[in-house]
């Protein structure tokens, strides 16, 4: 087990390293932070002395290892936009970002995981075929457009919950719920197969032959060993909110997270803190990936990492 962590935290810190290497050479190619941050009427003698000032007038290999050097030190500079450390900023927005993952992801497996494993009993039969619909029709609606309904919904006509910004949990509720439902499609459908998969083997049968109770037959052995690929997906799950739809779920009710964070960073052309923002979303995604495999030792001994 130890050998096999090493190994993964040094192929994660190589990851890590890799994307904000890229993230610096993209932002620097098309981004022209002195161009957005001083008045259309700035001189070039005060673009020139901006640009100087912030070091984008030396060349771009001594601003990239410069960069490098920063980045192992945790210190990303200041924010253009902000005047503020950029990882400060970053680490403020994080729990919001991670709550609203977190609960989203709670949420979805505990609609998910149930109607999966009833759904695999009867397969074919009247129950299947709905909630099997029902989560196709979940998988076809885009976050946004989910977003925008909910808030319509229950911000605007029912006007039970607030429909931007964070402050309580209330305000937590309608973008979890936007994150949660098409996760909750997905894992249903997984669910439901792997648990088809395990009930049709031969170890099931001798399971019965025992006369062992039929809950303690589905939830101790079939779901066990059907619970690796639904992990797996629920990992999958929470780093494709961290990767990428948090930014349409956190702008849609400008939720003050990572997501949001990014979009206003790129909107200030703010290199400084979009660098920040990708690193320390890498680095959760690969800790996310270590924890998951360690998970899987625990939940299937048969398992061996290497």
């Amino acid at each position: 087990m130890g050998r096999f962590l090493l190994k993964r935290i040094l192929q994660g810190a190589i990851v890590v390293i890799g994307v904000t290497v890229v993230v610096f050479v993209v932002t620097r190619l098309i981004g022209d932070p002195v161009r957005v941050m001083l008045p259309l009427e700035a001189t070039a003698e005060q673009r020139a002395a901006f640009a100087a000032q912030l070091g984008f007038d030396r060349p771009i290999h001594v601003q990239f290892f410069d960069f490098i050097g920063s980045a192992l030190r945790f210190d990303f500079g200041n924010s253009l936009w902000q005047d503020r450390p950029a990882l400060e900023i970053v680490l403020e927005a994080l729990p919001r970002t991670l709550l609203l993952v977190g609960a989203s992801m709670v949420l979805a497996v505990i609609i998910a995981v149930p109607l999966g494993i009833l759904t695999s009993l009867k397969p074919g039969g009247f129950l299947d075929r709905l909630l099997v619909t029902l989560s196709l029709t979940g998988l076809s609606m885009p976050n946004f457009w989910l977003g925008l309904l909910l808030i319509v919904i229950f911000g605007v006509q029912l006007q039970i919950f607030p429909i931007f910004g964070s402050g309580t949990l209330m305000h937590a509720v309608l973008p979890a719920v936007t994150f949660a439902l098409p996760s909750a499609a997905r894992l249903v459908m997984l669910t439901r197969s792997a648990m088809i998969d395990e009930l049709n083997k031969s170890y099931v049968a001798l399971v019965k032959a025992k006369n062992v109770p039929f809950r303690r037959l589905v939830g101790a052995h079939a779901f066990r060993n059907a619970a690796v690929p639904v992990m797996t997906m629920t990992g999958w799950e929470i780093i494709r909110a961290l990767a990428g739809y948090s930014v349409v779920v956190e702008t849609v009710f400008a939720w003050p997270g990572l997501g949001f964070l990014a979009i206003q960073s790129i909107t200030r052309q703010d290199l400084i803190l979009l660098q920040a923002i990708v690193f320390v979303v890498a680095l959760m995604i690969i800790t996310i990936n270590i924890l998951m495999d360690v998970a899987y030792k625990y939940i299937d001994p048969r398992i061996k990492l290497t």
